[in-house]
C-alpha cells in the first residue's frame, strides 16, 4: 500500500539545530495541509475508470466508474456519493434532526384574494442524529528528529490517517449492508436485475410521497471482485450498440468499490435523499503536550461525526443468483 505524503522531509533539513517545539510545529502544520488536502479533494474528480465506447443519443452517456480503492494516496471515501453532508462545523448542538417523509412543504391551490395556506413541519416526526468523537494519536520522540528518523513518524502518521477514515467508511457502509428487507431476487441476468431494483426503488419511494422520476442518480456499491461483472454489465450497450443488447436503462452516476462490503451481494441506492452524514468535528491535530516520562511529545487527532439512513426503501440488496 503506498503511503499518503505528508511530509517535505528535506524541509526539516533548515530546521536543524532548532528548538523541538519548532520542528514539531512544522511536523504538525504539514500534517494539518495533508489532512485538508484529503478531505478537500472532490470525490468526482479523483481518478477513476470510465466505460468508453460508441454512444448513440438514446443510450445517452456511458456511466462513470468510480473505484476508491485503487486511487493511490487516497483513503476509501465512496460512501461521500451515497450520503448527503448536513454542515455542522459552526453547530452549537452535539445532534442534528432527520424528519420524517410526512414533513415537508405542501402546495396548495391559491384563490383569488385567498390567504396563503402555510404548511409546517411536524414536530414529532423526526429522530436526532448524535456525533460520535473519535480519538487517537501517539508520540513523537525527541531521538526521532534529532537523529532524522522521520520514517517512523511518516509510519505512524499513515497509520493514524488510514485508521481514522477506515473507522469512518466501516460506519458508513455498515448500516447499509445492516439494512434489512430489501433484497431485490436475481432476474435472468444481472443488467436485468439491477433495472429491476432502479425501477422497485423508485416506485416505492413514490408510494411513500417522495418527489422521484425516472432521472434519479443511482449509486452502486460493490465488493472489489465484483468489478469486472458489473462493468460489463454497465457497459454492454456500449461495446456493441448495435446488436440490440439488453442495457442498464436507469442513470448509474458511480460505482463504488470497497472490501468493506460483502462480494455475496450488490448494494444500489438513490444517493442523497434521507442518507446523511453529519460533520461537526473534521479531523485534525491538537496542540502537541510535553511527556517527559517518553522523552517527546503526545500528538492526539481527533474529529466528530455520524451517519444516519432514514429511509430504506432508497435501497435495494441485489442477489447474485437465482
Amino acid at each position: 500500500m503506498e503511503k499518503l505524503k505528508f511530509y517535505n522531509w528535506k524541509g526539516m533539513e533548515a530546521l536543524q539545530g532548532e528548538s523541538y517545539e519548532k520542528q514539531v510545529g512544522m511536523v504538525m502544520e504539514c500534517f494539518s495541509d495533508g489532512v485538508k488536502g484529503i478531505t478537500d479533494t472532490p470525490i468526482l474528480s479523483l481518478p477513476g475508470q470510465k466505460i468508453a465506447g460508441y454512444d448513440p443519443v438514446m443510450a445517452g452517456t456511458a456511466p462513470v466508474v468510480l473505484v476508491m480503492s485503487d486511487t493511490p494516496k487516497m483513503p476509501d471515501r465512496g460512501y461521500e456519493l451515497i450520503y448527503d453532508e448536513v454542515d455542522l462545523l459552526q453547530a452549537t448542538s452535539d445532534t442534528f434532526d432527520m424528519l420524517d417523509v410526512t414533513g415537508g412543504v405542501a402546495f396548495y391551490q391559491q384563490e383569488a384574494g385567498e390567504e396563503a395556506k402555510m404548511s409546517k413541519l411536524p414536530t414529532g416526526a423526526k429522530s436526532s442524529v448524535s456525533m460520535i468523537r473519535y480519538t487517537g494519536g501517539f508520540a513523537i520522540l525527541d531521538d526521532w528528529l534529532r537523529y532524522r528518523k522521520y520514517y517512523k513518524i511518516d509510519d505512524l502518521t499513515n497509520d493514524t490517517v488510514r485508521a481514522w477514515y477506515k473507522k469512518k467508511a466501516t460506519l458508513a457502509y455498515s448500516l447499509i449492508t445492516s439494512l434489512t428487507g430489501i433484497t431485490q431476487a436475481f432476474d435472468t441476468d444481472l443488467v436485468t436485475t439491477i433495472n429491476n431494483a432502479c425501477a422497485a426503488i423508485l416506485n416505492s419511494l413514490d408510494a411513500a410521497g417522495y418527489d422521484v422520476d425516472e432521472n434519479e442518480q443511482f449509486v452502486i456499491l460493490s465488493n472489489p471482485t465484483l468489478k469486472d461483472e458489473i462493468g460489463y454489465a454497465l457497459a454492454a450497450a456500449y461495446l456493441n450498440p448495435n446488436a440490440n443488447n439488453k442495457r442498464v436503462v436507469h442513470p448509474i452516476k458511480a460505482l463504488v468499490s470497497t472490501p468493506k462490503v460483502s462480494s455475496d451481494n450488490i448494494w444500489v441506492c438513490v444517493a442523497g435523499g434521507k442518507n446523511k452524514k453529519g460533520e461537526w468535528d473534521q479531523f485534525h491535530a491538537r496542540p502537541a503536550q510535553r511527556n517527559e516520562k517518553v522523552l517527546g511529545a503526545d500528538h492526539v487527532w481527533t474529529g466528530a461525526y455520524n451517519f444516519a439512513i432514514g429511509e430504506k426503501k432508497q435501497f435495494k440488496k441485489l442477489a447474485l443468483s437465482a
